[in-house]
C-alpha cells in the first residue's frame, strides 16, 4: 500500500498482504459472493469493537478486508457485460454493498479513525473509483452510493493532503466528469446549500489544482475543462462558476504573476536570425513553458465555456493581466527588455484562438492608449528601430495579418486606403476593372537586379516542376517559379476562405461600409471594456443574451445599418478625425520606407521584411492588391509607390555592382550561401517532423482526453512549401548557428555572418532577384483567381 510511506504508518511494521485473486480467472459467481459477505462481516465485527480510536491493528485488518472485496467486486462485475438496474440483477456483490449500506457505515467509521483518517480515506477514493469505472453512472442513482460519496468529497474540502492522496481525488472528480458529461441530469446530485448557496462540490475541489504543474494538475484542469464544458448544457453550473467561484479571477491573477517573474532579456538566444519563440525555445527557457500552459488553459475555458463565462474571463484578461502587466512591459527602456516583451505578445497571440481569448487581445492592441499614444502605433514605428528589435517587430505584425482579422487589416490598412486618397483623382474609379493580361508580372520581372542576370537577357523563369516531397530529395526552391505560383495559389485561396464572411469588400468603389473600431460596441466582442470603470461589470446574470457568434472579426455582426456611413466622417476611439490627408498610413508608410533601406538592412531582417509585404499582397481585396501588385496605378506624389522602391533599389544594387570587379563571384557566393542555408532548415524541418510523428506513434491512446492540451496552435513553423522569404527563414530552434553555414569547399568569409559591404549587397541582390519572382506569381494567380471567379 502506498499510503504506509507517506504517513504514520511508516514506522510501524505490516504483514505482508494476502494474495489478492486473479481478477483475470473464471470463477464461481456464488462462491464470490459468499466470500464478499464474509470479509465484509470480518472488517464490521473490527469496526463494530473500535468503540474508541482504532489501533493500528484495526485499521491494517479493515484495509484488508477492503482490499479482498474490491478484487472480488471486479471480479463478479467482469462475469456481467453491463451492470444494469436494479443491480441485484447484474451483481449480487454491489447488491450487497447498497443493501448492507456498507460505504456510509465505512465513511462513519474512517473519520472516527483518528491519525489513520486520510489512509482510510484513500481506501474510500479507491473503492469509489473502481466503482464507477465498472458501474459508470448507473450507482450514482443509489442514495447509499451516493450519500457517502458526497460526505467523503465535502469531507476533502480545506484538508492538506499528500500527493497519493491528491492524486487519487483527482483521479475520481475526472472520473465523475466524465459520467456527468455523458448524464447531464444527474448534474444536480453534485449540489448543495450552504448557507443559501448553491455549491457544486466537484468544481470547488478541482479548482485549488488550477496552477498546479504536475500530472495531477494537468488532469484537474482536464477535468474543469469539462464542467466548463458542462456550463453550457447546465445553467446551475453556469451560474454557480459566474457567482460563487473565482476561477476566472485565479487565471488572470495566475497569468500576470507567471508573466511577472519571465526573463525581462532573453539572454540565451544568440541565432542572428532569431525572431520569434518556438516549442524549443518554450521548453527552454526557464518559467516559460509554464505561462504557455497556464495561457493555455485559460484560452481552452474561454472556448468550451458558456459565453457568460467566457465574457468574464476576457475582460478579467483585459484589466487584470493586459494593461497593467502586458502594457508597461512592451514600454520598458531598454532594447533588450523590449525585445523580450514583444517576443511574448506575439507568442500570445500565436497561441490564443477564436472563440478563446483572442478578442481581449485584440481590444488591446488596437484600442489601449499609454502617455497618449496608442500602443499599435508605438509597436508600428518599432519596425524602424535596431536590428533585434525590427525583426521581433515584424514577426509580430506577420502574426497579426496571419490572423485575417477585419478589425485589424482596417485598423492597420484599409481606413486610411478606403477613401482612395492615396491615388489620383483620375485613377479614383479605375480599380475594378481587371487586366487578363496581367501586365504587373512581367513588370515584376523587369524589376530583378540586372548583376543577377550578366547576360543582359531578357527575365528568365524556371518552370521546372516542384518535388512535393521534397524533403527525401536535393532540389532547390531556388529559382522555382513553378514553385512560387503553387505557393501564391494555395495562401490565396487559403486568405480568400478565411476572409470569406468579412463585411466589407474593400474595392475603394462601391458604398462604403465601415466599421467602427470601439470593438466594445459588439456584441461579440467585450461590451463593458468601453463602458465600465471596474469589476462590479462582471455581475452578469444568465438571463443576459450574449450572442455566440462564430466570427473571425470581431465587429463584423454590427447590423449594415449602423456602419453605412463615408469613412472621412469615421473618428477613432478618440473621438479625433482620420487623416484624410494622402496617405496609406503609418503601418504600409512605415513597412515601404524599411524597405526603402533594404542595401543597408540585414539580411535577416530583409528576409522577414519582404515576406510580411508579400503576406499583405496575398489579400484578394482590391484597395489592398492594386495598391502593391498593380503597376498601372498613379498615386499621388507623397505615397511610396512599391514598383517605385523595387526599382530604386534595383538601380543603387546595379550601379554598386558594377563598381565591383568580383561582382559575379559576390552574387555566386550569395547564391550559394541561401542555397545551403534552405537546404539545412529544410532537413532541420524534416528532423523535427519525424521527430514528432514517431512521438505521435508511440503515444497511447487508452484513457479518455476530452480536451488535447498543447494541441496543434499557430505556431512559428510555416508550411513545407513555402515562399521565398520563408524558403530562407524557417527555423527549428537557436542551436541552427552550431551548423556551418557553408560547405567548407566554399568560400568561408561568410561563416562569421559579419558581411562586408559587397557581400551584404549582393545578398540583398539574389534576395530581390528571388523576392520579384514571387510578388510576380501573387500578381498572376491573383488575377487567375478573378477571371475564375467571373466564369463561375
Amino acid at each position: 500500500m502506498d499510503w504506509l510511506r507517506n504517513n504514520s504508518f511508516r514506522s510501524l511494521t505490516r504483514q505482508p498482504p494476502r494474495s489478492l485473486l486473479n481478477t483475470t480467472a473464471e470463477c464461481d459467481r456464488t462462491a464470490c459472493y459468499d466470500s464478499f459477505k464474509e470479509h465484509w462481516s470480518q472488517a464490521f465485527k473490527i469496526i463494530q469493537r473500535s468503540q474508541q480510536l482504532p489501533t493500528h491493528d484495526d485499521v491494517l485488518g479493515v484495509v484488508n478486508y477492503l482490499e479482498q472485496m474490491v478484487t472480488l467486486l471486479l471480479l463478479d462485475t467482469k462475469e456481467v457485460d453491463q451492470i444494469t438496474i436494479p443491480v441485484s440483477n447484474s451483481s449480487q456483490c454491489l447488491e450487497h454493498l447498497i443493501s448492507e449500506n456498507i460505504l456510509d457505515k465505512l465513511f462513519e467509521w474512517g473519520i472516527r479513525t483518528g491519525k489513520y483518517t486520510n489512509a482510510v480515506r484513500m481506501e474510500q477514493l479507491k473503492l469509489y473509483e473502481m466503482l464507477l469505472t465498472q458501474s459508470r453512472h448507473l450507482l450514482l442513482v443509489h442514495e447509499p452510493f451516493l450519500r457517502p460519496l458526497l460526505k467523503l468529497l465535502q469531507s476533502c474540502q480545506d484538508e492538506v493532503f499528500s500527493k497519493e492522496i491528491e492524486k487519487q481525488l483527482v483521479s475520481l472528480l475526472y472520473q465523475l466528469c466524465v459520467l456527468l458529461m455523458q448524464n447531464v441530469d444527474l448534474l444536480d446530485l453534485f449540489f448543495s446549500k450552504e448557507q443559501n448557496k448553491s455549491k457544486f462540490i466537484i468544481f470547488s475541489l478541482l479548482i485549488s489544482f488550477v496552477h498546479r504543474e504536475d500530472s495531477v494538475g494537468m488532469q484537474a484542469r482536464d477535468a474543469l475543462l469539462l464542467c466548463m464544458s458542462l456550463s453550457k448544457k447546465n445553467k446551475n453550473v453556469a451560474a454557480y462558476i459566474l457567482e460563487h467561484s473565482n476561477l476566472c479571477v485565479l487565471l488572470a491573477t495566475g497569468l500576470s504573476a507567471l508573466y511577472s517573474i519571465l526573463p525581462h532579456v532573453l539572454q540565451d538566444v544568440v541565432a542572428p536570425d532569431w525572431h520569434r519563440l518556438t516549442p524549443d525555445d518554450v521548453n527552454d527557457i526557464k518559467d516559460l513553458s509554464t505561462f504557455v500552459t497556464s495561457l493555455e488553459f485559460a484560452n481552452a475555458v474561454a472556448q468550451v465555456a458558456h459565453p457568460h463565462i467566457r465574457r468574464q474571463l476576457q475582460e478579467f484578461l483585459y484589466r487584470g493581466f493586459l494593461i497593467p502587466v502586458l502594457g508597461p512591459a512592451l514600454l520598458q527602456a531598454s532594447v533588450g527588455e523590449k525585445v523580450a516583451a514583444t517576443t511574448y505578445l506575439e507568442l500570445i497571440l500565436r497561441t490564443v484562438t477564436h472563440p478563446g481569448l483572442l478578442y481581449p487581445l485584440l481590444q488591446f492592441l488596437i484600442q489601449q492608449q499609454y502617455d497618449g499614444h496608442r500602443l499599435l502605433h508605438i509597436l508600428i514605428q518599432r519596425i524602424s528601430a535596431e536590428d533585434d528589435l525590427c525583426l521581433v517587430t515584424i514577426a509580430l505584425f506577420e502574426t497579426m495579418v496571419e490572423i485575417n482579422c477585419e478589425d485589424l487589416m482596417l485598423e492597420l490598412v484599409f481606413q486610411y486606403l478606403q477613401p482612395c486618397l492615396h491615388l489620383m483623382l483620375s485613377q479614383r474609379q479605375k480599380l475594378l476593372p481587371l487586366d487578363p493580361h496581367c501586365h504587373s508580372f512581367e513588370k515584376f520581372l523587369h524589376l530583378a537586379p540586372s548583376c543577377c542576370d550578366p547576360a543582359g537577357l531578357s527575365p528568365k523563369v524556371d518552370t521546372r516542376n516542384i518535388h512535393w516531397n521534397h524533403y527525401g530529395s536535393q532540389q532547390s526552391l531556388y529559382g522555382n517559379y513553378h514553385a512560387y505560383l503553387c505557393d501564391a495559389r494555395n495562401k490565396i485561396a487559403a486568405c480568400q476562405l478565411a476572409c470569406s464572411h468579412w463585411s466589407n469588400s474593400y474595392t475603394g468603389c462601391d458604398s462604403t461600409v465601415t466599421q467602427d473600431t470601439n470593438l466594445s460596441e459588439s456584441p461579440n466582442s467585450l461590451p463593458s471594456l468601453g463602458e465600465s470603470s471596474g469589476y462590479e461589470s462582471l455581475k452578469i446574470k444568465l438571463d443576459d443574451a450574449i450572442e455566440d457568434l462564430p466570427s473571425w472579426q470581431i465587429s463584423q455582426n454590427e447590423t449594415a445599418s449602423n456602419k453605412q456611413c463615408n469613412l472621412n466622417e469615421h473618428l477613432n476611439e478618440n473621438g479625433d478625425q482620420l487623416c484624410t490627408s494622402s496617405t496609406a498610413g503609418p503601418f504600409i508608410t512605415v513597412v515601404l520606407d524599411k524597405l526603402n533601406t533594404m542595401i543597408s538592412n540585414t539580411l535577416y531582417v530583409n528576409l522577414h521584411l519582404t515576406g510580411l509585404i508579400s503576406r499583405l499582397a496575398v489579400y484578394s481585396q482590391p484597395l489592398l492588391r492594386t495598391y502593391l501588385l498593380d503597376h498601372s496605378l498613379v498615386l499621388q506624389p507623397d505615397v511610396p509607390s512599391l514598383f517605385q522602391i523595387i526599382g530604386a533599389t534595383k538601380q543603387k544594387i546595379d550601379e554598386y555592382m558594377n563598381r565591383q570587379t568580383d561582382s559575379k563571384s559576390l552574387i555566386k557566393q550569395a547564391r550559394s550561401f541561401l542555397q545551403e542555408r534552405e537546404t539545412r532548415l529544410v532537413n532541420a524541418r524534416r528532423s523535427t517532423l519525424e521527430s514528432k510523428n514517431l512521438a505521435a506513434t508511440t503515444t497511447t491512446a487508452d484513457t479518455f482526453e476530452p480536451f488535447q492540451r498543447n494541441g496543434p496552435k499557430r505556431r512559428s513553423f510555416t508550411s513545407p512549401l513555402s515562399s521565398f522569404s520563408n524558403m530562407f527563414t524557417r527555423r527549428v530552434s537557436h542551436t541552427e548557428t552550431s551548423i556551418q553555414l557553408v560547405s567548407p569547399s566554399e568560400d568561408t568569409a561568410y561563416t562569421q555572418l559579419k558581411f562586408n559591404e559587397p557581400q551584404q549587397v549582393a545578398l540583398c541582390a539574389v534576395v530581390l532577384d528571388e523576392w520579384v519572382k514571387e510578388l510576380a506569381a501573387l500578381a498572376q494567380e491573383h488575377t487567375i483567381a478573378q477571371l475564375s471567379a467571373l466564369f463561375k
